[in-house]
């Protein structure tokens, strides 16, 4: 028997299992990047989500001049949590870039002055009123920004 067809054979065998290996190996890494893209980009919806239906109950909120301030004041006092806009923020400090998660922490902050000015009296013509949900108007979209910019730059184009 000759040897350099034994040594060809084996060294072809080494070569081939090689290749299948480094080709399941790339197929991982692509699934588990698109896997993590996919939780990212869910995880941002759902906290935008939840700040703007935030907004929107607090907007409602400030439209209601016949209410009692008592009743105002009980209707808006917990809408951010109540709507989970907490619990997501909480959920991406654990795995957004830092860029995004200041644009959150932001982000719930002015939507939090919104809901204090309609706390405290503040109807939805009012200056102070308006000058709020303009300020998370403009920290809403600086957010979304960054957040498809953190894909763009951790995922690619997709």
């Amino acid at each position: 028997m000759e040897w350099t067809a034994l040594i060809g054979t084996g060294l072809g065998a080494v070569i081939g299992v090689g290749s299948t290996l480094a080709a399941d190996r790339l197929r991982w890494r692509r699934d588990t990047r698109e896997r993590e893209r996919a939780n990212l980009q869910l995880l941002y919806a759902e906290f935008i989500e939840a700040l703007l239906g935030a907004r929107d109950a607090i907007d409602q909120v400030s439209k209601q001049t016949d209410r009692s301030p008592q009743e105002r004041v009980q209707s808006v006092r917990d809408v951010i949590a109540d709507r989970g806009a907490y619990t997501k923020e909480y959920q991406l400090e654990l795995i957004a870039p830092a860029s995004v998660i200041a644009r959150v922490q932001d982000a719930t902050y002015k939507l939090a002055l919104y809901r204090d000015t309609v706390l405290h009296g503040a109807t939805r013509d009012d200056l102070l009123c308006r000058e709020a949900r303009s300020t998370f108007r403009e920290a809403r979209k600086a957010l979304v920004a960054e957040m498809r910019a953190s894909l763009r730059w951790q995922f690619g184009p997709g």
